[in-house]
């Protein structure tokens, strides 16, 4: 049974939801993320304190309200 991955999602902006990521490529960051997200500030102090290795902004839905 895999184990159950706990995050402290109260550090998140409500509605900012960052997707775990295999680590990037220092030329794969930007269309990763977006840098002009009121949450990217959030979202990043979020996934350093877990134990991801990386992230990505394209399935959140602060991101998607923005692009869609």
């Amino acid at each position: 049974m895999p184990l159950a991955e706990v995050y402290r999602i109260y550090l998140l902006r409500p509605g900012a939801r960052p997707r775990k990521h295999d680590m990037l490529l220092h030329s794969e960051v930007e269309s990763h993320r977006n840098f002009t997200c009121r949450c990217y500030a959030d979202c990043l102090h979020f996934v350093a304190r877990s134990p991801w290795p990386s992230f990505s902004c394209d399935s959140c839905p602060l991101n998607l309200q923005k692009t869609g």
